[in-house]
């Protein structure tokens, strides 16, 4: 009998701990541009710049924008879309809104922008495209890298996609923290389940024990 609970019990905690062990969706490389470390226009003055993620401008993107953010996630459209300035082994980061801050008469363009991006070194290599409504292409600018830090001049703001290579989005991947593991009710329900049906299992087994030495 203490061996069929024991038995019992073993096959139960294997079920609880599988259960417990589904997580959350690693992180992908996205998201990782965290904000904006200077931004200055032709004339050296300094200008403020709002960096919003895709989602939160869902309702503001004309059809034409989100036509183009999907063209852009199509790793054979971006290497279209890139030409000679593709590299093997480059892969989409992150694409941002890039918006400006405050009276834009005041601002004269171009504008020179410093984005804060970790896991970027001096070797890394980057591409910046930007999105220009008036012709509906992307267009690939030039952009100088630092560690943390990658620099792009722009003649005007708008989405703003960031392309590296795969090392650098591996680095830029690592330095996002892992999600709490995480479970869905399911997992919950299905752990009680397996704890009521031990405990059921354990009273039938000493019943019956209690039974037969009667």
């Amino acid at each position: 009998m203490k061996k069929l609970i024991a038995s019992i019990a073993a096959v139960a905690m294997a079920l609880t701990m599988s259960l417990s062990a589904f997580a959350l969706p690693s992180p992908t490389v996205s998201g990782l541009v965290k904000g904006v470390s200077t931004a200055v226009d032709k004339n050296g003055r300094s200008v403020d710049i709002i960096v919003r993620s895709i989602p939160d401008m869902e309702g503001s993107l004309s059809a034409g924008e989100k036509t183009a953010i999907e063209e852009i996630k199509d790793k054979q459209k971006l290497r279209t879309i890139m030409g000679s300035d593709w590299e093997d082994g480059m892969q989409l980061a992150d694409i941002r809104y890039i918006q400006l801050s405050g009276d834009a008469s005041l601002v004269s363009f171009p504008v020179t922008i410093t984005f804060d991006i970790p896991g970027v070194t001096a070797n890394s290599k980057v591409k910046i495209l930007v999105f220009n409504k008036e012709t509906g292409k992307w267009e690939v600018l030039g952009g100088k890298v630092s560690n943390g830090k990658v620099t792009a001049t722009f003649e005007y703001l708008g989405l703003v996609a960031f392309v590296v290579d795969t090392d650098t989005a591996k680095a830029m991947e690592s330095t996002v923290t892992s999600p709490k593991t995480g479970q869905s009710d399911f997992p919950i329900y299905a752990e009680i389940a397996v704890a009521v049906v031990l405990g059921g299992a354990i009273l039938w087994v000493y019943r019956k024990g209690n039974t037969l030495s009667e």
